[in-house]
């Protein structure tokens, strides 16, 4: 699989984590699967699907079922299976916490385990982002222009960032081991106001968006090292004891750690590497 993360235009760096593009042929690529099992991530996303579209099966389907060209992704808690087709080519924009609710302006809570056809929300403008696409497969670098600046295009109309943002993303680069109360102190509010505000950005609660930062940054650690065991990636991922790391895996990812062989991970495309 080729792949490459790009730093936003400066413009964006307030909202926009990274943009990443990522693309394979399966039916060259002798054993690698193009089935992935996509466990919750903390961020959002709206994706760009240029070459086959992806197919999405949930835990509560037996079926998969064909997304739209552009996705956008709401807060998931349970881990999907896609299926990436043979030719695969996408484009993602990662948002930083309360990006996406800022761009479009929908309590996060909205799109709570659902992902939804991006035309949705923005309109006639994104056929338009589908098509500049597709005329530039070849060229990875112009593909992200052309998002980049159908974003600069959108500063205007953006929410206005806040405390909570700035907090949150400060949890993020701690991998979720700071306390509620500590983060309510940081951004100079209440405890309840922040609570409020965090659900409003992430359609979770500060207590559970911690807990799902913790465990995204352990399994990203894992798709990256494979070979490491994994009690040792709880403890480098701030876990104080197996039981809490179980226990978090079993509820995000819908099995058991083991269940999850080194040789899965490495005849996989291992998404959450390159899109977090």
């Amino acid at each position: 699989m080729k792949a490459k993360v790009y730093q936003p235009h400066p413009a964006l760096h307030e909202f926009v984590h990274n943009i990443g593009v990522y693309g394979t042929d399966f039916s060259e690529e002798s054993g690698l699967s193009n089935m992935y099992r996509f466990v919750p991530s903390y961020q959002r996303y709206i994706m760009f699907y240029v070459e086959d579209p992806v197919k999405v099966q949930r835990v509560y389907s037996n079926e998969f079922v064909e997304k739209s060209v552009s996705l956008t992704v709401g807060p998931l808690e349970k881990a999907v299976w896609l299926d990436m087709g043979r030719k695969h080519l996408a484009l993602g924009v990662a948002f930083k916490p309360g990006g996406l609710f800022r761009l479009l302006n929908i309590h996060m809570t909205e799109l709570h385990e659902q992902d939804f056809d991006t035309r949705m929300f923005l309109g006639s403008e994104i056929e338009d982002i589908n098509c500049q696409l597709k005329e530039n497969t070849q060229n990875w670098d112009k593909m992200v222009q052309i998002v980049e600046n159908w974003l600069l295009m959108k500063l205007a109309r953006l929410k206005p960032s806040n405390s909570v943002d700035f907090v949150i993303e400060h949890l993020i680069n701690h991998s979720g081991n700071i306390s509620i109360e500590r983060m309510a102190s940081d951004a100079n509010i209440s405890l309840r106001q922040f609570e409020r505000n965090v659900v409003q950005r992430t359609g979770m609660s500060p207590k559970r968006y911690a807990r799902l930062i913790r465990f995204c940054k352990a399994y990203q650690l894992k798709e990256n090292f494979p070979d490491t065991t994994w009690t040792d990636i709880a403890h480098m991922s701030g876990y104080y004891d197996q039981m809490h790391f179980i226990r978090d895996f079993k509820e995000f990812a819908g099995i058991t750690p083991s269940i999850i062989s080194q040789e899965e991970l490495k005849n996989t495309v291992r998404l959450h590497s390159i899109m977090t």
